[in-house]
């Protein structure tokens, strides 16, 4: 979404305000962007791989990260 359309319909009473913001906004765009893992996901087929999938769930579940 581009960042013009976010901001729309915002209104800013403080110029201050103004300046940290597009101080922040020019702070963010000097940063390196970051590149996002990309999990692959397969089928899986062999019963003792699937037992400790279902296992690891399992084990897991209700627990909070």
């Amino acid at each position: 979404m581009a960042t013009s359309s976010i901001l729309e319909n915002i209104r800013v009473n403080n110029p201050k305000a103004v300046e940290e913001f597009v101080a922040a906004m020019e702070a963010s765009a000097q940063k390196p962007i970051r590149e996002i893992e990309v999990k692959r996901s397969t089928v899986v087929t062999d019963p003792a791989r699937l037992r400790n999938v279902v296992m690891k769930g399992l084990k897991n579940r209700g627990q909070k990260k």
